[in-house]
């Protein structure tokens, strides 16, 4: 996939930039756990606000035109309310702040839509956004241990959420529990391509930099996670490559990253003004456009039934 207008340095570069800044073995070797995602959110959810989206939306932009628009982060929404039923009850996983479920709600006017999230904060926050939506309702849960009953959703969809996951295949047993049988489950999310061991040294060090300063231990290598679907009764009815469609967001993240670099002593006060995983996001930022444009990556919508 080739990105649009970046980079303007080799990946080699790239990693000797951050490095200079960051502890970037540590970063690659550190492990990835509930904890640890709730602290990335804590630490970053200001810098969501300020450099990504006022509006609450946590995943990047779809944008199919020859720039960034933040109307973009519709893509997902749209995509998704387009395959859900008209009426029942559909699940939202790892829901944010429920920019998703809120841009939602209109759309599917004789749905009960419902997100859970691991964040008391985001929930919190949901809650307060949605307001005016009867047909909206938030609360705090783990993916991996839903507090509903056997088939009580017509549909669940995740955004950009189970690579966050502690146990992926545990989720998707949970998941599958609670979906009814013939509903739907639709999943937007990166994937590793195929092993990690397969690329160069180079891009498996970007590959786990980006992972885990995104708070994932590791993306699921796409074959496997769909092969622990299979397992689970989850038959694939369809699976979209959307990585081109994000590569005006990873421009974006490259520019506001490469600013960042450019001013070391700049940085340098940052990272004492402002919280570690915050500043983080520079590397994966700088790196995503390496990782996706070289297929270690691959963002895909997957959609799912159960059996």
């Amino acid at each position: 996939m080739e990105v649009a207008s970046i980079p303007d340095l080799s990946l080699a570069e790239c990693l000797q930039v951050a490095a200079k800044q960051f502890d970037t073995q540590a970063i690659a070797n550190r492990k990835i756990d509930s904890s640890s995602v709730l602290d990335y959110y804590k630490q970053s959810d200001r810098g969501y606000r300020l450099f990504h989206s006022r509006e609450g939306a946590m995943h990047v932009a779809l944008n199919c035109d020859e720039e960034f628009s933040t109307s973009g982060y519709l893509g997902q929404v749209s995509l998704i309310a387009e395959k859900l039923p008209q009426e029942g009850n559909i699940l939202e996983v790892g829901c944010g702040t429920g920019f998703n479920l809120r841009n939602m709600a209109s759309r599917l006017p004789d749905c009960q839509l419902t997100g859970v999230d691991l964040s008391v904060e985001h929930v919190e926050g949901a809650v307060k956004e949605a307001s005016k939506y009867a047909n909206v309702r938030f609360e705090q849960g783990d993916f991996h241990q839903l507090r509903f009953d056997d088939a009580a959703f017509d549909a669940v969809f995740a955004i950009e959420c189970l690579c966050q996951g502690t146990d992926w295949q545990g989720a998707l047993a949970e998941i599958q529990r609670v979906l009814r049988p013939g509903g739907k489950l639709i999943v937007i999310d990166c994937f590793r391509d195929a092993p990690l061991e397969t690329y160069d040294t180079n891009l498996q060090l970007a590959a786990r930099l980006v992972e885990k300063t995104m708070a994932v231990e590791e993306f699921a290598v796409c074959d496997d996670w769909l092969q622990q679907a299979q397992e689970e009764d989850l038959s694939l009815i369809e699976l979209q490559d959307l990585s081109s469609n994000i590569s005006h967001n990873l421009a974006r993240f490259y520019s506001l990253s490469r600013r960042f670099f450019k001013m070391p002593m700049a940085a340098r006060a940052f990272l004492k003004a402002f919280p570690q995983r915050l500043l983080e996001n520079s590397i994966s930022g700088l790196l995503m456009p390496f990782t996706v444009g070289g297929g270690v990556h691959r963002y895909y919508m997957l959609t799912l039934e159960k059996r």
